[in-house]
């Protein structure tokens, strides 16, 4: 059976609350303490599981005769802290790309874990000057991105048809961190804010290849489709799938859609309704 890739990138390691030393004190944690690397590895193994289930979930729903598609969360090895290598990786048009990052956004941090991949790709978009991008549209773009993102746990971008889309799932995202199942809470939380945001590009963008066998974008918001469950929110770490999420997830989820390849030429990630057209420079 044939896989389906869902491709994921850790931009900046997922946070870690600080814990007791033994002196009573809370502890000071570094990138380098056992505790910390062991509790980062448990949360992304939860992750991985947890949404390639919520994915595997959606496949039965996929519209036609099919194969049946085995999922598989596949994470994108680093050149450097922050920075993915995509050699050696064949990512079908289909197959989508989450990024987890942090939510506070810097226009251009020092540091490549800082980064945001959707604010990266606006800028790469305003930096080429292309005539399909105005100037004034990327700053509304950037405003909706960088907005109140206090109680989000995620974020898509998907605003034109000819931009690639862009998934994030927050890795520092509002949870009760002094719970003793934190871990537990954060890998769930993680994967259904990938889950959702995949959605939102899925479900959303009109900018899918054209032809009959691709259903249309949904008409508004996942947020607003009867039966929602994790599309209507993902504010719940334990909030269960529902049958609307899973179809609705089912029939867009084979629909090419061009996922955004952080640090990649902008002008080559350019589509329009499946065909490569790169934007034209002023």
């Amino acid at each position: 059976m044939p896989n389906y890739n869902v491709y994921y990138f850790v931009v900046k390691p997922t946070f870690v609350p600080e814990r007791e030393g033994s002196s009573g004190n809370s502890a000071q944690l570094t990138d380098n303490d056992t505790y910390v690397r062991e509790s980062r590895a448990q949360v992304l193994t939860l992750f991985r599981t947890t949404l390639q289930t919520l994915m595997q979930a959606a496949v039965q729903y996929i519209p036609g005769s099919h194969p049946a598609y085995t999922v598989r969360v596949t994470e994108i090895p680093a050149t450097s802290s922050g920075v993915p290598n995509f050699s050696g990786l064949t990512i079908a048009m289909y197959e989508p790309i989450v990024y987890i990052t942090r939510k506070e956004a810097e226009r251009n941090p020092s540091n490549p874990i800082d980064r945001r991949p959707s604010l990266v790709m606006l800028q790469a978009l305003e930096d080429g000057r292309f005539q399909e991008f105005p100037s004034s549209n990327i700053s509304t773009w950037r405003s909706m991105i960088t907005g109140n993102t206090g109680d989000l746990e995620g974020a898509a971008l998907h605003a034109t048809d000819l931009m690639p889309a862009c998934a994030e799932a927050f890795g520092n995202a509002r949870m009760a961190y002094d719970a003793t199942n934190w871990i537990e809470i954060q890998g769930n939380l993680l994967a259904r804010a990938a889950y959702h945001e995949i959605a939102h590009c899925k479900a959303e963008c009109e900018n899918r290849a054209s032809g009959s066998r691709w259903q249309s974008a949904i008409s508004g918001s996942i947020h607003s489709v009867s039966g929602a469950g994790i599309l209507a929110s993902p504010l719940g770490w334990d909030v269960d799938q529902s049958t609307a999420d899973k179809q609705t997830m089912g029939r867009h989820m084979m629909c090419p859609i061009p996922f955004y390849k952080l640090d990649q030429p902008i002008a080559g990630q350019c589509f329009h309704h499946g065909q490569l057209t790169p934007p034209t420079p002023r």
